[in-house]
């Protein structure tokens, strides 16, 4: 089984990076939705707004990680996605 057509261990390891990346881009999708329409977050509001810091991050961490085109374009729009939260913030405060 030398020449194999399975995806090797590392293929596997890029895939799941992959895939983690693209769940913490529709997690922040999720969160993004609700804060736009007006949702509460029962007083976590700023707990919601420092994890849609981390998720973005976290996801350029382990797209860095992944393999392939979508590597880089999971990147570029977690990237995207940093700086638009980034400059919410700063509007928000006053200081954009």
């Amino acid at each position: 089984m030398a020449y194999s057509y399975y995806l090797s261990d590392d293929d596997n390891k890029k895939k799941k990076f992959n895939i983690v990346s693209l769940v913490l881009f529709v997690i922040f999708i999720a969160l993004f939705t609700l804060m736009v329409s007006g949702f509460s977050f029962w007083g976590l509001g700023r707990a919601a707004v420092i994890l849609m810091l981390l998720f973005p991050i976290g996801g350029i961490v382990t797209g860095v990680k992944g393999g392939g085109w979508k590597k880089w374009l999971l990147i570029l729009v977690h990237a995207a996605a940093f700086i638009m939260m980034v400059f919410i913030l700063l509007n928000a405060l006053g200081i954009a």
